[in-house]
């Protein structure tokens, strides 16, 4: 028994096709989702992706966005989702780099709450980015 997913950012499909089992990045918390999972509807947030695939585990680097779970089928509706082997260790290091100096500056200029709001978004996209290249990855 398998799930059909799909992947779906504002670029397009990410991913398409049959899957064991999967962990998503919840905004109340990581949950599981296995076939015959009960119907929902849930937010996503910056975190990382597993999926089981039978044999291999799969690891994305997702951002905000929706679940929706209906019995055998799963639809993420995300923001942007990166496979481990797409993503670019450097430049998500650089990413991290440059959103550590902004926030730094903004605490010594006092900003204001909504620019440390979105240095620190950048800051986790770019922590789990580097989190996700790390992970083990089989050939898309």
């Amino acid at each position: 028994m398998s799930l059909e997913l799909n992947i779906v950012t504002p670029e397009g499909t990410r991913y398409e096709g049959q899957v064991e089992a999967l962990v998503v990045p919840g905004a109340e918390g990581d949950f599981g989702v296995l076939p015959g999972h009960e119907r929902f509807l849930a937010a996503v947030r910056i975190g990382e992706l597993q999926i089981q695939d039978g044999r291999h585990a799969l690891w994305a680097a997702v951002s905000d966005g929706f679940a929706e779970v209906n019995g055998d089928k799963v639809v993420l509706m995300v923001d942007s989702c990166e496979f481990a082997g797409d993503i670019d260790a450097a430049r998500a290091e650089r990413a991290r780099a440059r959103a550590e100096r902004e926030i730094e500056q903004l605490r010594a200029a006092h900003a204001e709450a909504t620019n440390f709001l979105i240095e620190e978004r950048a800051l986790q996209r770019a922590l789990i980015r580097i989190q996700v290249a790390s992970k083990p990855q089989r050939p898309m």
